[in-house]
């Protein structure tokens, strides 16, 4: 008899508690988070959305107009749901992200619609706001003091007389230049490192006069692998940045310092080259110093 009531009282515990969890099941839990809150422009971070709730209940997630989460642009997307106790369930919808502009950025607040069993109306939910702190890849030792490129010279500040003398004494040296070139009968080799400086300040002007930009990173990129060529005989035109910096890997030619300045300066060209990325006045500036930077210190190595 005494058993017969200790099932009856546990049932009928067992029922109220089922009771509970469904009246509470009404609700959801939702959490929203992120694998790592510091990169570099263009890395990928996962940024996860994580909703448990009754298996009856109805989920809508945002709709993310062009892949884009406030300054983020999405890369891939996956998502799961798997099973719980008390006829809960877990979903789970993450994202792939990156961002191609240097500070503190925000992933914002996003509302998840959901309508239980029970309810006639959609219910919202809001995720916390996250913070992504993007740094640049250019190296850090660098003068932080460079100034700005100026823009193109009006028409009217020209001096046109000046010009024009100028423009005739460049006639009469380039004259007098072809006359000696022709007199002698062999020219001096150039050193590798002197052709690239020439270059590399050619392509400096060729910016301020055009201002592409892109034009400007992939001219600079090229004249270093150029260089690289000549002064150590390795491949570089022909080969990709990556394929290049492996090459690198367990060559005695450059020391592992230069090694990590190539590798910072080449994936600084290729974001602007490939990429999205714009960079500042001052990044196109460093990268100028570091390319020319790696040349002078590069010149003696045997």
């Amino acid at each position: 008899m005494r058993n017969s009531n200790f099932i009856l009282q546990l049932v009928i515990c067992v029922m109220v508690l089922a009771a509970c969890v469904a009246e509470a099941g009404d609700d959801i839990a939702l959490r929203a988070y992120i694998n790592r809150n510091q990169i570099t422009i263009g890395d990928r971070i996962k940024f996860t959305i994580e909703i448990t709730a009754s298996r009856g209940t109805q989920i809508q997630m945002p709709a993310f107009k062009n892949n884009i989460i406030g300054v983020f642009e999405i890369k891939d997307s996956a998502g799961k749901m798997t099973g719980g106790l008390f006829g809960k369930k877990t979903f789970h919808s993450w994202y792939y992200i990156t961002a191609y502009s240097v500070g503190k950025k925000e992933i914002p607040a996003l509302d998840i619609k959901y309508k239980t069993a029970s309810a006639k109306d959609w219910a919202v939910k809001k995720t916390g706001a996250l913070s992504v702190d993007v740094r640049s890849v250019l190296p850090k030792e660098f003068p932080a003091d460079i100034k700005d490129i100026k823009g193109p010279v009006s028409f009217f500040e020209i001096n046109w007389f000046l010009t024009g003398g100028l423009l005739a004494g460049l006639i009469i040296l380039i004259t007098l230049l072809v006359i000696i070139k022709k007199a002698r009968e062999t020219k001096p080799l150039r050193l590798p490192h002197e052709t690239a400086l020439e270059e590399l300040e050619a392509i400096r002007s060729q910016l301020i006069n055009s201002g592409d930009i892109k034009e400007y990173f992939v001219g600079v990129s090229d004249c270093v692998r150029r260089y690289i060529e000549r002064a150590f005989n390795l491949k570089a035109p022909e080969m990709t940045s990556e394929e290049f910096l492996n090459s690198l890997r367990d060559s005695n030619a450059l020391t592992m310092t230069h090694k990590e300045l190539l590798r910072g300066f080449m994936n600084a060209c290729d974001l602007v080259k490939f990429a999205k990325y714009k960079p500042t006045g001052e990044e196109t500036e460093k990268v100028y110093v570091t390319a020319k930077n790696f040349i002078e210190e590069t010149k003696e190595v045997k």
